[in-house]
């Protein structure tokens, strides 16, 4: 993880909102057209996200992730190998199987393992504490109501 640099990138935020639909495309154009890897888009967004992070909460030492196994999650665990590498006391907790993981998650999964950054599977009667909780649960592709694990997390 030592070539992402979270203060390379700037952490100031567009004027607009966007849509679901609308950031799927603006991924899809990054990567299909403007030839941005998938992976590189995901680098990018967890220095900015540990960036603020950093800046919201200086004396933050202990870190927990909460990751879910799409792409939201390879988010989470990018946050969680810069926290590692900054020397911040970080667990991940996963939720749902991270067998399930693909793609850039799970490159992003395996950087966080290099990293040996502690992960946990989520357990809704663990007790867990933190300076700071990460939520990297659930993204663009949420549609309908929160069920299951994801929705006993959140809760």
């Amino acid at each position: 993880m030592s070539q992402l640099n979270p203060h390379h990138y700037t952490n100031e935020l567009p004027g607009s909102l966007y849509t679901a639909a609308e950031t799927r495309e603006l991924d899809r154009i990054s990567i299909e057209e403007e030839g941005i890897p998938g992976f590189e888009l995901m680098s990018r967004a967890g220095c900015v996200a540990f960036k603020v992070l950093q800046e919201t909460w200086p004396g933050a030492k202990r870190l927990l992730v909460f990751c879910g196994v799409g792409n939201n999650g390879g988010d989470g665990y990018i946050v969680a190998s810069l926290a590692k590498s900054y020397g911040m006391s970080v667990t991940v907790v996963q939720v749902g199987d991270p067998t399930k993981l693909k793609n850039d998650a799970l490159l992003a999964f395996g950087q966080a393992q290099a990293e040996q950054v502690s992960m946990t599977s989520f357990d809704a009667d663990t007790v867990l504490a933190a300076d700071v909780v990460v939520d990297a649960l659930l993204g663009t592709g949420l549609s309908g109501e929160v069920r299951g694990l994801y929705r006993d997390a959140i809760a």
